[in-house]
């Protein structure tokens, strides 16, 4: 049976807190895009108000400037989730997948560290407000992926690191932990992928841009 994903017009559901540790440089690009929309919204609300004359007061122009912010300027926590939504429906993620059990759905809000690919930078907890049901789905990829490369690990006695491997069972080991996810680690390669970077830094990861139609 296949998770299921919620549709758009559900999206305005409700939401709940879950915190992601993700990488310092997309809590970087976030806090500046947010900074800039702040920054958006007082200017937009300002020329509102200036070009109506005197018949839009600023109090109703900043409050106009809220109701447009959804088409204006997305939240943060619906840059999250679009880009989790992209990266879940990516082939190696998509499933069909048996719904988790009532343990496994206790255990999947559980923090701490577990078998899993070393990451390379650094990281910072951040918290969005997601729909439950998107988060569910997440939290049903990783656990579902990841079953066998775990299961295999257990089996050849590898789940755990030790200097007493060999190479081969080094090398043996690293392969199998790369096709271990964790829900943070979905949501950082979502943000990579999909996250708002400015052309300029791009990550070599992300999926090629549309072609811009040619002239003519």
């Amino acid at each position: 049976m296949k998770e299921e994903i919620e549709k758009p017009e559900e999206r305005k559901a409700e939401r709940k807190t879950y915190s992601f540790a993700i990488d310092v440089q997309h809590a970087s690009r976030f806090t500046a895009i947010r900074k800039k929309q702040r920054r958006a919204m007082a200017d937009w609300a300002s020329e509102l108000a200036h070009n109506s004359k005197g018949k839009i007061t600023r109090a109703t122009a900043r409050l106009e400037a809220r109701r447009r912010r959804p088409e204006l300027w997305p939240t943060l926590d619906e840059y999250v989730e679009r880009a989790v939504r992209q990266r879940l429906a990516e082939d190696d993620l998509a499933g069909p997948w048996e719904p988790l059990t009532p343990a496994e759905v206790e255990a999947a809000t559980l923090s701490g560290r577990g078998i899993g690919k070393n990451y390379p930078g650094y990281l910072i907890t951040r918290a969005y407000d997601l729909p439950p049901s998107l988060v569910r789905a997440l939290r049903t990829a990783a656990i579902r992926v990841s079953e066998g490369p775990l299961a295999e690990l257990e089996e050849l006695g590898l789940l755990y690191n030790s200097l007493d491997y060999t190479m081969e069972e080094q090398e043996q080991r690293t392969e199998l932990v790369e096709k271990v996810f964790s829900a943070p680690r979905i949501v950082r390669q979502a943000l990579e992928r999909y996250g708002p970077w400015p052309p300029d830094e791009r990550p070599p990861s992300a999926p090629p841009e549309d072609p811009k139609p040619s002239a003519g």
